[in-house]
């Protein structure tokens, strides 16, 4: 092989993972486009629906946080605030906003300091259109109200919620309950830090054969981890998934599949292991909360959910292990294979000048 197509063969494997690495920082998890700066994926709190009127259509967002409505464009709705000013009001013609109203001012971003002085049930409203559909989602403090009630040791029921309506000239309202979940165990970190700690005796033995049977196994679990983190956040909805979640979805699975099939059955260097180890790692650190809340919000049930972060978090921590020493030594764990694949290399016959 000449010095130019040794070249090129040492730089397409390097030019996949430079942009296995840009696929997967764009499939990175919470992603301000897609999810929001402060999405949850966990918390202590949860609120549930209880009574809805029929006809209506409403969802609780981020656990306890938000409200989302969907209202007939035959009814009028109007949402009242706290004080029970109308602040929403759902029409034929879509949603509108009564920027008089006390709820107006405190879901502002960034909340301004102080809500004006006089504002009061009978304020006249004043209502700007703020949507051209039927449906709308905002901050309400009455699902976390109670929130700050002290519990009685065992209990996890804390108290309803009400939020008023007026549908059609009628009084109604949306209520619900709110539950309290306590931490989970600490033995979820245990397997952290075994994990940790048998990777780092292996690689205190500085044997290649044994280092590179330990990289293909973290690299792995560490991709099946992450492509599950993953699809557990894009699919958990808020309230819905989007098509750009979809399309966030597809990046993450095929950046996944593209890092299986080089660790299963190729030669992966110590660049396409880091990048594995970085997006695992960082998806466990997005998901950490998962470890101190007692409810879990992704679209996956709460044991799973913490499975997988305690494999992107041990994974990807344990595989940067293997990864400094690859950097450290220019041939690392794949000078075995390439000596192998020297040794079964044939040798071109001669041919006979006539």
């Amino acid at each position: 092989m000449t010095g130019k197509s040794r070249r090129t063969a040492l730089a397409r494997p390097l030019l996949g993972s430079l942009l296995a690495a840009l696929a997967a920082l764009l499939a990175a998890p919470a992603v301000a486009s897609a999810h929001g700066p402060t999405a949850p994926v966990a918390t202590s709190y949860l609120a549930r629906l209880g009574h809805v009127r029929a006809g209506l259509d409403a969802k609780i967002v981020d656990g306890y946080v938000r409200l989302w409505l969907r209202v007939p464009a035959s009814e009028t709705v109007v949402v009242l605030d706290y004080r029970g000013a109308p602040y929403l009001r759902f029409l034929t013609g879509g949603v509108q906003v009564n920027e008089r109203s006390e709820m107006y001012f405190l879901n502002q971003t960034p909340s301004p300091w102080a809500v004006p002085a006089g504002l009061t049930r009978t304020t006249p409203p004043r209502w700007v259109t703020v949507s051209g559909g039927h449906t709308y989602e905002w901050h309400d403090g009455r699902l976390q109200a109670l929130a700050a009630v002290a519990l009685a040791p065992g209990e996890s029921y804390v108290g309803r919620w009400t939020i008023p309506l007026m549908v059609n000239g009628h009084l109604t309202a949306i209520a619900g309950g709110l539950w309290h979940a306590p931490r989970p165990s600490l033995a979820w970190f245990w397997p952290i830090a075994v994990l940790l700690a048998c990777v780092l005796a292996a690689w205190r033995v500085r044997n290649r054969i044994l280092d590179t049977r330990v990289a293909r196994a973290l690299g792995v679990v560490s991709v099946i981890a992450l492509a599950t983190a993953g699809a557990g956040r894009e699919l958990h909805g808020r309230p819905g998934v989007t098509p750009f979640e979809y399309s966030e979805l597809a990046v993450i699975l095929v950046y996944a599949a593209w890092a299986l099939h080089r660790v299963l059955f190729r030669r992966p260097g110590y660049f396409t292991y880091f990048v594995i180890a970085f997006v695992a790692f960082w998806q466990g650190v997005d998901l950490f909360p998962t470890l101190t809340n007692g409810f879990v919000l992704i679209a996956l049930p709460a044991v799973l959910a913490r499975i997988t972060t305690i494999a992107c978090l041990a994974g990807g921590a344990s595989l940067a292990l293997l990864v400094f020493r690859l950097a450290d030594e220019p041939e690392g764990l794949l000078a075995p294979l390439r000596r192998e694949r020297t040794s079964e290399r044939e040798v071109e016959p001669l041919h006979e000048v006539p």
